[in-house]
């Protein structure tokens, strides 16, 4: 007997490696989670040309939480408290981001490094 299916997911470009180009981050505000930011990437490579990886954190960003990994990513270098960010210079940059799976079906940006690394 074979089976034949269709493998789909929730939202967001599959897991998987990208090249992309940082747009910019948003803030964004959650009914059940309240203030957060949304770090958007557009994919410049590969099947997915055109469409965004995003990346929902708290609005807090510290060293050991997701905002702060990826401001940290971003930039290249480690966060050091009580340091203002602009990320402007980062605008236009190209990144590789690394997509997961979350645990309810969609996907998101679980790391990301400057492409020239």
């Amino acid at each position: 007997m074979s089976l034949q299916f269709e493998v789909t997911h929730g939202g967001g470009v599959p897991a998987g490696l990208y090249k992309t180009r940082f747009v910019t981050v948003e803030q964004t505000e959650h009914d059940e989670y309240g203030a957060g930011l949304k770090f958007v990437f557009d994919v410049i490579q590969g099947d997915h040309v055109g469409e965004q990886a995003t990346r929902i954190t708290g609005a807090r960003p510290t060293a050991k939480n997701a905002a702060g990994r990826m401001l940290a990513g971003l930039l290249g270098e480690t966060l050091k408290p009580g340091t203002t960010v602009n990320l402007d210079r980062c605008v236009g940059k190209e990144y590789l981001c690394q997509v997961e799976e979350t645990s309810n079906g969609g996907t998101r940006i679980a790391t990301v490094m400057p492409a020239g690394v």
